[in-house]
């Protein structure tokens, strides 16, 4: 199937009996992040194959996570665009269906859900998704709200040593995306894929999840799996909510004296709040 014959609307039964035989709908995923700003990111060498398939998926997340509607893509309110008018952007110009077919279904982290929707919309019947990771306005994504923590007994935050710096003075914060990313669990100590975690991260966050919850904070689990948490009313989830923080290395090792330092930074800040009578006589001339 070529990619003119798909624009044209000719994906007659013929071109689609091996993906749909009587089912009217079928999703795949089995579908780290591009930054939280607009920029294109930088392609690194790969095989041609594997190249060309990541060229592909970036462009994707690129476009449904966040530009797609300043492209010209229209997108519903839960996410999904049509498959026709995503394959006429130019970052994917000569892409054709099945290799956006072959895109999905080979995603470990599964990024993506690809539908057929025949009963639903009349002509342009393939949509596309990213289950999660938005920083455009979404309003149904199927996200199943978390009531429990026992629902997920694991959540943590992969970061660098780096942000570490940043990240236990003010918390995680969700930057520009609508919710801030947790996993699982991590691919160090059971060998598989986790969702919601950069391969990369050298610094694991263990999150409270029962404190947050008791506190207000929501959390959510997308389609793939991914723990999605909006933060408090400014996009952190505070220090406070830490509930450990390893280094990874070949074992993971607990970071010494993270918890005194946290709790010292709230000590001050809430020092800093009471009302004396010299920031009452502030307070009241504001």
């Amino acid at each position: 199937m070529t990619l003119n014959s798909f624009r044209s609307g000719l994906l007659g039964p013929r071109s689609v009996f091996f993906s749909v035989v009587s089912q009217s709908c079928r999703e795949y995923g089995s579908g780290t992040i591009i930054s939280g700003s607009v920029r294109r990111p930088k392609i690194r060498k790969h095989s041609v194959e594997t190249g060309r398939r990541l060229k592909i998926s970036k462009s994707l997340s690129w476009l449904l996570r966040h530009q797609g509607r300043f492209e010209g893509i229209p997108i519903r309110s839960d996410g999904y665009a049509r498959v026709r008018d995503v394959l006429k952007h130019e970052s994917l110009s000569n892409v054709e269906f099945m290799e956006i077919e072959n895109v999905v279904k080979k995603d470990s982290k599964g990024r993506f859900t690809l539908t057929y929707e025949s009963e639903r919309t009349e002509g342009d019947h393939w949509w596309i998704r990213a289950n999660q990771g938005h920083s455009i306005e979404t309003t149904d994504l199927e996200l199943e709200r978390i009531s429990s923590a026992e629902r997920i007994p694991i959540a943590l935050h992969g970061t660098t040593e780096e942000a570490w710096k940043t990240i236990s003075k003010q918390g995680i914060s969700r930057m520009s995306r609508n919710h801030i990313h947790l996993a699982q669990g991590f691919a160090g100590t059971d060998h598989k894929v986790f969702s919601g975690i950069r391969k990369s991260s050298g610094i694991l966050i263990y999150i409270d999840v029962k404190k947050a919850l008791a506190d207000g904070l929501k959390f959510y689990l997308s389609a793939n799996g991914v723990v999605l948490c909006p933060g408090n009313e400014f996009g952190f989830l505070e220090p406070k909510y830490f509930e450990r923080v390893e280094k990874v290395a070949k074992t993971l090792k607990p970071i010494e004296g993270w918890k005194e330092q946290i709790e010292t930074q709230v000590k001050a800040q809430t020092s800093s709040m009471e009302p004396t009578e010299e920031r009452l006589k502030s307070w009241a001339q504001r």
